[in-house]
């Protein structure tokens, strides 16, 4: 699996932008995962909200002219743009080590790559940034058929990882 030492990404309107550096010891396997929590949803308008865990110092803002944070919970932030309404990130401010950035705002060349004289992209990091073998985070709210599909690989828990894994599907457990 090929994986960048960089990437940038921001919000539709660009009013936000931001890149990423990641450590040479990043953690490729725990840090895309996914959240099916009733407020990821309806912050992404997505039933499986995609996501990558950084250190924050692993982020540069290059522009926070329409950022905007909404404090969803205690402690706990949304950034987003406050002029397209882009979905950016979910914090955790008791914390303040990590942001969970939304893989969707990732520019399209570390996701897909270039392409071909037929519009098909030739490949970049989609699989290390988006690894379906992360974690994956409140498959209580799966939805048979349709979500649980998604999340077979990987680490299952059954609300926040705190309260320990249901289910690693790649060792059979």
């Amino acid at each position: 699996m090929e994986q960048p030492k960089s990437i940038t990404g921001g919000c539709n309107c660009g009013g936000v932008r931001y890149r990423v550096d990641f450590a040479q010891n990043h953690d490729w396997k725990q840090g895309p995962g996914t959240c099916q929590c009733t407020q990821c949803r309806k912050m992404s308008g997505s039933l499986i909200f995609n996501l990558h865990v950084v250190p924050i110092s692993a982020v540069t803002w290059l522009s926070k002219a329409t950022y905007a944070e909404y404090n969803s919970s205690a402690q706990c932030f949304r950034a987003f743009c406050k002029d397209c309404g882009s979905s950016i990130a979910w914090m955790d401010r008791s914390i303040d080590k990590e942001i969970e950035l939304a893989i969707g705002t990732f520019d399209e060349e570390f996701l897909v790559g270039a392409r071909d004289a037929e519009d098909k992209p030739l490949g970049a990091y989609g699989i290390a940034l988006a690894n379906p073998k992360g974690n994956h985070h409140f498959i209580r709210n799966e939805i048979q058929g349709v979500t649980d599909t998604h999340t077979r690989k990987g680490t299952r828990f059954w609300t926040v990882s705190k309260d320990g894994a249901m289910k690693d599907s790649e060792e059979g457990n």
